[in-house]
């Protein structure tokens, strides 16, 4: 069996059917390979009744008809036993970076003939063995998600192979850290014999660790060069005005006479003109939203796709469906639409490391008139204005906020400390004094020099007592949950647990005043509602009506002494009942959700044998290759969709077995909570998991709360 670790590494892995890379096979002319000389030596050199497992797009390259073995990639309690009496079983790894392809009309270098030749060749007169040839292009040598190369590792790992063969090592990897791992630890694990023909890099002779050693560190200082020269060459032309990015902002499109410039998209540039002067007019976003989805406009990542973008939302692959805040707050603050170019905002953290970190606006790549603009100068000045205010109030009520934690921090602690002296203790109320005054004026920077010279301040105290300002401002500023604290520096207690039963989206909070106008007292009533109705102005969910916060207080309250004095009221045998239903529950729902995965993977199987039918279709002339192309799109669509379901599953499945597994102390929780008069976080963290909110009845004026419980009786 193999070991934990490397369950772990290959579970991505498990199922061939989900493995093979989405190559555009149509797009591929086969024809013109078929005549040359080197297709016609690797038909000689390939013995295909050997071969279990080829990359898809090289099997129709190379017209291979024995199908993969659909168990190669599949743990057996019984390793390969053939792989023991023939040592001369290989693998073959064809890679092409970026900097290899060569690419004409779609079609694919004709490298990867003269690598298959090569390494062909080569086993050929070494009497090996090829079973498997795995192949990819477009990617980096330091990329360690590669599927085909994982694959290939899998392959290795299960013990299907003996010798693993590239052209160079660099073909497997351009990272020190990768050749370590898995050359100079895992093959040696798994009995792997690595070779490379032109660099002769070989596991097999001793003294041959430091050459490869060496060879892995001048791959990838090439590796980082490239990468310092591609940024340098990014940034000269961002600089000139060239625009370099994949997708052109919603509302212009790619200059078909120029790839560095982008013109005007007319029909999604009167959508943002329309947005700016709705904005500019004092209409709120609940009202631009509710405009724009009633007529349909189609969002900017639908518009995307609909005009035939590979553009691909991370959150609604076809597209989103309907209007909401994020969107219209992004086109309003995009200075795009002034004729500004802004580029260099991220970039990648570095050659080796994926993710992206933010750039500082002064470091920016910024051109004015670099293209056409889209929005009126006076429309534009009106709603950078607004976005400019806004922000400046934000930034005052934080550092107001951040300064009253520090200021209420010292005057808790300081006299807890009685060895602090007199003039330290003057020095201090003196700075909070000067602080509290600047707190009254609306200048950012001068209330942010005095904090600063506050939190100084407090280090020249006792070290004691500093260190416990430090601890409260820290716990007071600091939340690593996903609830947001308000403006109180709180988090309420129903954050994050209620849910809209029409949209499953949460509930979000919202305060209003009442009263009249110019009362000096203020008072508010506070609502939660679905965030989903409030950011598309109650279109795209029909659960439109708030719900008062002091009354789903007052029932959940109820309903939790219920169901404790329910608890108390009950047998110990009846407990035992009950904890065994709940068990059950837990089993029932993960049972129904890895059926629903199952089903879901039949489907992706059935959308993948449907598009072999569709391209013999379309080989055979049985359909045109517009029709062939729509199918495709359509099928790949409802595949990606498929994988998105499947992936909620496991983590829907994760969460339930992780709760069925946890062993509470129901008796102690609720002795603990036995007579509860008010609700806090910590009690609804305890006892719910979720509260869902149905809309009204227009009839009965009534509405369906559900709550779910973390210990149910």
């Amino acid at each position: 069996m193999l070991e934990n670790d490397k369950r772990s590494e290959s579970s991505n892995f498990n199922n061939t059917n989900n493995l093979d890379v989405k190559y555009d096979v149509a797009s591929v002319s086969v024809q013109e390979y078929n005549d040359t000389v080197e297709f016609r030596k690797i038909k000689e050199l390939l013995c295909e009744d050997h071969l279990e497992y080829v990359t898809e797009y090289l099997r129709t390259l190379l017209k291979i008809k024995k199908p993969n073995n659909p168990n190669c990639f599949k743990e057996s309690l019984f390793k390969n036993l053939f792989c023991v009496d023939n040592k001369n079983r290989v693998i073959i790894y064809v890679r092409l970076s970026v900097e290899d392809l060569n690419k004409t009309e779609g079609n694919v270098s004709k490298s990867i003939l003269n690598q298959l030749l090569m390494l062909l060749t080569y086993c050929n007169e070494k009497q090996l063995e090829v079973v498997g040839i795995f192949y990819e292009e477009d990617i980096s040598g330091s990329d360690e998600s590669r599927i085909e190369w994982n694959k290939s590792l899998l392959f290795c790992e299960l013990g299907n192979t003996n010798i693993y063969v590239c052209k160079t090592q660099a073909r497997f990897a351009r990272d020190v850290e990768m050749i370590e791992k898995y050359l100079h630890k895992r093959f040696i694990e798994w009995n792997i014999r690595f070779l490379s023909i032109v660099d002769h890099s070989d596991t097999a002779i001793k003294g041959n660790k430091l050459q490869r050693q060496i060879t892995a560190i001048v791959d990838e200082n090439k590796l980082a060069e490239q990468s310092v020269n591609t940024k340098a060459t990014l940034r000269a032309k961002n600089d000139a005005g060239q625009w370099t990015g994949s997708f052109a902002p919603y509302g212009y499109k790619e200059d078909p006479d120029d790839m560095y410039h982008f013109v005007v998209d007319e029909p999604a540039a009167k959508i943002v003109r329309e947005i700016y002067e709705m904005c500019a007019n004092g209409i709120g976003y609940s009202k631009i939203c509710k405009s724009l989805n009633e007529r349909k406009i189609p969002t900017p990542s639908r518009y995307k796709k609909l005009q035939g973008s590979n553009y691909v939302c991370p959150q609604a692959p076809n597209g989103s469906e309907f209007w909401n805040y994020d969107t219209l707050r992004k086109i309003l603050m995009d200075e795009t639409y002034d004729g500004i170019l802004i580029q260099h905002r991220t970039e990648s953290i570095s050659y080796n490391i994926k993710g992206r970190k933010k750039i500082p606006k002064n470091e920016q790549s910024i051109v004015a008139c670099s293209h056409e603009r889209i929005v009126d100068p006076n429309i534009s000045k009106i709603v950078r204005k607004k976005y400019k205010d806004r922000k400046e109030k934000k930034q005052l009520e934080e550092v107001r906020h951040e300064s009253n934690i520090l200021i209420d921090a010292i005057e808790e602690s300081k006299n807890d400390y009685k060895k602090v002296s007199k003039d330290a203790i003057a020095k201090v109320n003196l700075a909070i004094t000067k602080l509290k005054d600047v707190l009254l004026t609306t200048n950012i920077e001068d209330i942010v020099k005095k904090y600063n010279e506050l939190r100084e301040l407090t280090a020249t105290l006792n070290s004691g007592l500093y260190t416990k300002i430090q601890d409260k401002i820290q716990v007071l500023s600091t939340d690593k949950t996903r609830a947001k604290p308000g403006k109180n520096g709180e988090i309420h207690i129903f954050s994050q647990k209620v849910y809209c039963k029409c949209c499953g989206k949460v509930f979000q909070k919202n305060q209003f005043k009442t009263g009249p106008r110019k009362s000096e007292i203020k008072q508010y009533k506070t609502y939660l509602s679905c965030r989903t109705s409030i950011r598309t102005g109650k279109y795209a969910c029909d659960n439109r009506n708030s719900i008062r916060y002091e009354e789903l207080e007052r029932i959940v309250l109820e309903e939790l002494n219920k169901m404790i004095q329910r608890y108390f009221d009950k047998s110990k045998l009846e407990h035992s009942y009950y904890e065994k239903k709940v068990y059950s529950d837990y089993e029932k729902n993960i049972d129904a959700l890895k059926k629903e995965q199952s089903d879901i993977e039949k489907k992706i199987k059935t959308n993948e044998e449907k598009f072999t039918m569709i391209y013999d279709d379309k080989a055979s002339g049985v359909i045109t290759l517009e029709e062939f192309m729509m199918l495709k799109s359509k099928y790949q669509n409802d595949t990606e969709n498929c994988k998105l379901r499947i992936n909620q599953i496991n983590l829907e499945i994760a969460e339930l077995e992780e709760k069925k597994i946890q062993n509470i102390n129901e008796e102690e929780i609720f002795e603990k909570y036995r007579n509860i008069e008010k609700l806090d976080r910590l009690i609804v963290e305890t006892f719910i998991s979720k509260i869902i909110i149905g809309k009204v009845d227009p009839e009965t004026k009534k509405r369906d709360i559900r709550i779910i419980w973390n210990v149910a009786v």
